[in-house]
């Protein structure tokens, strides 16, 4: 998972930056295909005493955006990544769950259920 963040008013040292990345892998896990690596846009801020975080993952022309905000930063970011990681489970489960088969009363499914 390729993670790429943006700071408002906010720098990151490069252990905090391993930090960030780690935070979504999980999310990294259930959204990788084989085709190519998915990619999350994280934008960090802070106003006074408040931090913000928000991280964007574009995944089938689905946009999936987590934000999460609080006094600590790493606790706005796990947050963040957690509300994605939700919705990229429950997206998942509904493409899963869809139903495949034809719909009654179209040609042919009429036959199916009459045998």
């Amino acid at each position: 998972m390729k993670v790429t963040y943006a700071g408002r008013h906010v720098e990151l040292s490069a252990e905090q930056t391993g930090r960030l990345e780690s935070e979504f892998e999980n999310v990294g896990r259930l959204l990788d295909t084989k085709k190519g690596e998915l990619g999350v846009r994280v934008v960090l801020s802070q106003d006074r005493h408040l931090n913000s975080a928000e991280a964007t993952a574009n995944y089938h022309n689905h946009e999936l955006v987590g934000q999460g905000s609080n006094a600590d930063l790493f606790t706005a970011i796990h947050q963040a990544a957690g509300k994605l990681e939700a919705q990229a489970i429950r997206l998942k489960e509904k493409w899963r769950d869809g139903k495949r088969g034809a719909k009654i009363g179209e040609a042919g499914a009429e036959d199916a259920v009459s045998e």
